[in-house]
């Protein structure tokens, strides 16, 4: 293996298209032509000779590797051509399908649906870990934002409460979810809040408000519900894994319907014959 960056007098007329040969492995030569654009958004010119440089040195031994691959491999495990045909076949037929769904599939999952697959399969929704319903408003100490009426709205709910505590929450709070349909598992409550810090790990298994902070937040936090292992997931924690379901399976049966579209249109019309 040789580099060279001098041009050779014996280049063919295509290859001389391509400029002069910068590089060789072997018999395969890299030309001017291949490195059109390598290191051109390069702040400074030893930035952008130091891209070239680089990428031919990549070139060199990607294509020495890859010489010996083919020098080393039998017939039998270098069957490439059937290989690439029937990856480009599965790769055509993959961007197909997947562009007749984003224009076809009708993507809209009512509630109706998802309360009737919930209901029809709930036994397939059995929890693996606890999990707690929870509204929580995060705030900065150095804030030192008047918490009093915030915690009283989030303690009684109503429709005034709730716009109230919105309104304090885009005005004062880092992080919050004053949703009444969000649940958490247990580790997600860990990781949002101090529970251990506060000795409150039993505080997610109780129906309860509690005030916690650490040395930088204070934590607003309201425990509306919870659901042990073993039981039935609540609906809302599982809503967007039964959406995925739905639209899986809607895919699958649109795809399905359009085989077997395309295998009858091409059996009418003789398209296709077996001997």
């Amino acid at each position: 293996m040789t580099i060279t960056l001098q041009s050779c007098s014996t280049i063919s007329n295509k290859n001389a298209e391509k400029g002069n040969p910068i590089a060789r492995v072997y018999e395969k030569q890299l030309f001017e032509s291949d490195i059109e654009g390598v290191g051109k958004g390069a702040a400074k010119p030893e930035d952008s000779i130091l891209a070239v440089k680089n990428y031919i040195d990549s070139w060199v031994r990607h294509n020495l590797i890859l010489h010996y691959a083919e020098d080393n491999l039998s017939e039998n495990n270098i069957d490439l051509e059937k290989q690439l045909t029937d990856y480009r076949e599965s790769l055509t037929i993959f961007f197909y399908e997947k562009e007749l769904i984003k224009q076809k599939l009708d993507t809209v999952v009512d509630e109706q649906e998802i309360n009737d697959y919930y209901n029809k399969y709930i036994d397939n929704f059995e929890l693996k870990t606890a999990v707690s319903k929870m509204r929580y408003v995060m705030i900065q100490k150095s804030i030192k934002a008047k918490t009093d009426s915030a915690i009283v709205w989030l303690k009684k709910r109503n429709e005034v409460n709730q716009s109230k505590l919105q309104n304090f929450c885009i005005d004062n709070a880092v992080k919050y979810q004053i949703s009444d349909s969000a649940w958490f598992s247990i580790d997600e409550l860990y990781s949002i809040l101090p529970i251990s810090e506060n000795n409150l790990d039993n505080a997610p298994y109780n129906k309860s408000f509690q005030s916690m902070s650490d040395s930088t937040y204070q934590y607003l936090v309201s425990f509306d519900d919870f659901k042990l292992k073993g039981n039935a997931a609540p609906i809302q924690y599982v809503r967007n894994d039964i959406i995925n379901i739905i639209l899986n399976k809607r895919k699958l049966a649109y795809l399905s319907n359009v085989h077997n579209s395309i295998y009858e249109d091409a059996m009418q019309n003789k398209k296709f014959e077996t001997y």
